[in-house]
């Protein structure tokens, strides 16, 4: 399923450690194939083949590549939902749309009340998606609004700097994988 309503901090910290499960079990079926096999062999097998898993569950095989990129938006979005107790405890749960769920990444069990969209990528203008996310969360009717992102080189923390909307907050969740 790919929402999830998530109750409290301990809740969004166990779908992070979820998501590195799968990673793992990805990671050992990559490390056997190319055991078996060469380097081109294994990398043709990874881009082209279901090597991998669902990052929310390991047992849906899952082209590696989209595992990637699934698994660090999640993470994100996990490490976001912590932060979002600690500033909103009040508007929990939060349900977090992961994948493509229509509506906003993490909202509110309070209608219009929070909107969020959250990213991972190696950095905040690739793809535009920061701006994208800025002008979607800004457009929303939503009371709190937000984009959190997580980025090689950005600290954890509010992004004063790249808060380009008024009223719209800009967070990164981390710049590594681990916490």
């Amino acid at each position: 399923m790919k929402q999830r309503s998530l109750s409290t901090v301990e809740e969004a910290i166990a779908l992070e450690r979820s998501v590195a499960r799968s990673a793992g079990k990805a990671l050992a079926q990559i490390t056997e194939l190319y055991e078996q096999s060469d380097a081109l062999r294994t990398l043709w097998e990874m881009k082209f083949r279901p090597i991998g898993c669902d990052p929310l569950d390991s047992a849906t095989p899952l082209n590696v590549i989209e595992q990637l990129n699934q698994t660090f938006t999640y993470i994100a979005s996990a490490r976001a939902v912590v932060t979002l107790f600690g500033l909103h405890p009040e508007l929990a749960p939060f349900h977090v749309n992961l994948g493509n769920v229509a509506g906003s990444d993490v909202e509110s069990c309070s209608p219009g009340k929070l909107a969020c969209e959250v990213f991972a990528a190696v950095n905040t203008s690739n793809n535009q998606k920061l701006n994208k996310d800025l002008a979607k969360v800004a457009a929303s009717g939503a009371e709190h609004k937000y984009v959190f992102f997580m980025c090689p080189g950005v600290s954890v923390g509010r992004q004063f700097k790249l808060e380009r909307i008024p009223g719209v907050q800009v967070w990164a969740v981390g710049d590594q994988h681990e916490r």
